[in-house]
């Protein structure tokens, strides 16, 4: 069985008590991107939507920036590993 992914940042429900079923990732303070179980299209159900959020110190955007995986850890992962290509692109910024 191969090994689940264990995300670098943290997350945390978007919306504490509503089902486990969104989550926001964050960089210390800062949110950086968001999944979210998709309950209701009649293609996508059961899997879990991926995307960066708004990052003030963007200038230079990588597609896609958002996409959907089948698991949560998996969802984490496509997140995490877009937010590094950002901070790389971007010298990483002060702070980061």
């Amino acid at each position: 069985m191969p090994k689940q992914y264990l995300p670098e940042y943290k997350w945390r429900e978007t919306w504490p008590g509503e089902g486990h079923q969104d989550f926001s990732g964050f960089d210390g303070e800062k949110s950086f991107g968001r999944i979210q179980l998709d309950q209701t299209s009649h293609t996508k159900t059961g899997m879990w939507k991926w995307n960066i959020t708004h990052i003030p110190w963007v200038r230079k955007l990588i597609v896609p920036h958002s996409g959907w995986e089948e698991t949560t850890r998996q969802a984490c992962r496509r997140v995490e590993q877009h937010y590094e290509k950002l901070l790389e692109l971007h010298g990483r910024p002060e702070g980061r």
